[in-house]
């Protein structure tokens, strides 16, 4: 009996060996998720961000087998969010929600602590395009309102999220193109921005549509031109930029991130539980009531997709002084 017990042990541990440990490590990744996965997400509550990984993490448990748990990091441009990701193990347990803007970012504001190559893309959401906007009651009724006024007043206030993001890149575009100078304001998230828009503290506004549909709706806020090749059909009095006579072609895309290193089975058992949460009704109902477009790509896409938009982004970011 006693040779029994020491040769049982040798068995199992040359069986471990012999496999160089893999077998161990498949057998974890195979049993994820034993706990919660935790979404970090980098827009204020409210924000379309936010809702939209509410909605993911609430349809996604179902997929999953554990509970989605969503923890807001909003501030620095999404510098907040890339810490809180990089400061946890590359075990799918702690992913991040995205958007275009925070990734920009890491061409400006966020490049001296970040880089594009810690982060693994998990799968995309969404892709929009950007809007101007302002007041309805304001003085401003098309582009060329904002560019007479700049002109004539020396300035311009216009907001949006963070500093060096898509939003701001698409300003800084726009105001090179039509020989302006305005004075960017920089704010938390899309919600944010609004709210200020709303309390008169800033005269124009970078977001995208789904963020100020409901104003639109309610006659409190106007778009006057989108960033997309086409005009929007929730919005087909706006016109593009492209008609206005700027050539300017920018989309925002959202989705979902993790920290570089993450095993490739439990990123696409990711991928594949919000592509399941997004195929829900429930979600459909979501995104058709809110007036927002649905566009899922797998990893290898959206990071594909990303890495062009990124490498594009690089000629503009030389535009921030």
């Amino acid at each position: 009996m006693r040779a029994v017990k020491i040769v049982l042990p040798l068995v199992i541990l040359s069986v471990f060996f012999f496999w160089g440990g893999d077998a161990g490590l498949n057998c974890a990744e195979a049993a994820f998720p034993e706990k919660p996965v935790t979404i970090i997400n980098s827009a204020t509550p409210g924000s379309p961000t936010d809702v939209l990984a509410r909605q993911i993490a609430h349809y996604g448990e179902k997929y999953l087998g554990q509970p989605m748990v969503v923890v807001n990091k909003p501030g620095g441009g999404g510098g907040a969010t890339f810490a809180a990701l990089l400061m946890e193990p590359a075990d799918g347990y702690n992913i991040a929600s995205i958007n275009a803007s925070q990734i920009t970012a890491l061409q400006g504001q966020l490049k001296q602590d970040f880089s594009f190559d810690d982060f693994e893309f998990v799968c995309s959401t969404q892709l929009d395009p950007y809007a101007v906007a302002v007041l309805t009651d304001g003085p401003f009724k098309t582009l060329q309102d904002i560019v007479d006024y700049a002109k004539k007043e020396g300035v311009v206030m216009i907001g949006g999220q963070g500093t060096g993001t898509g939003h701001h890149l698409m300003i800084l575009r726009f105001a090179q193109l039509a020989g302006i100078k305005p004075r960017w304001l920089p704010y938390q998230g899309g919600a944010d921005s609004v709210t200020n828009l709303l309390g008169g503290h800033v005269q124009v506004i970078a977001t995208a549509p789904a963020t100020v549909s409901q104003y639109v709706e309610a006659g409190q806020i106007r778009i006057l031109a989108i960033s997309g090749e086409k005009r929007l059909e929730l919005f087909p009095d706006a016109p593009t930029f492209k008609e206005a006579g700027y050539d300017i072609v920018m989309t925002i895309y959202r989705g979902f991130i993790a920290k570089k290193g993450i095993p490739k089975d439990i990123k696409a058992k990711l991928s594949a539980v919000v592509k399941s949460a997004m195929e829900e009704p429930g979600f459909l109902e979501f995104v058709e009531k809110s007036n927002q477009a649905v566009d899922y790509m797998d990893s290898d896409e959206f990071a594909a997709y990303a890495k062009r938009d990124f490498d594009q982004m690089a000629e503009l970011a030389s535009l921030i002084q």
